[in-house]
């Protein structure tokens, strides 16, 4: 593969796991700050389902191609790992915090 082929490559799984990242930071920013009990029913783990099935994709998709792509940008490269590491996380956080926090 080459090199130009290989950068392109990084920066569309950049593209694609920034907004994911983004939206795993407010749904772990919404399960650590919940409103009063009743006034918002099901929307924190709606949220809080959707990050997971937004996240995961596109972090595995972002951590595979850092992994696998070497001919790149070594930068590139380690944003990639360094994000989707990040992106991974972030649901795993927010189902901590809704257990912990969450109404009965």
């Amino acid at each position: 593969m080459s090199a130009t082929r290989s950068i392109i490559i990084q920066i569309v799984a950049l593209v694609l796991v920034v907004p994911a990242l983004a939206y795993g930071v407010v749904v772990v920013w919404s399960t650590a700050y919940p409103p009063i009990c009743g006034d918002a029913s099901g929307v924190v783990g709606l949220g809080l389902a959707a990050c997971w099935l937004l996240d995961l994709p596109c972090a595995a998709m972002a951590l595979a191609i850092g992994l696998r792509v070497r001919s790149g940008a070594a930068r590139l490269r380690q944003l990639c790992i360094a994000i989707a590491m990040i992106t991974l996380c972030l649901p795993i956080i927010a189902t901590a915090l809704f257990q912990r926090l969450h109404c009965p």
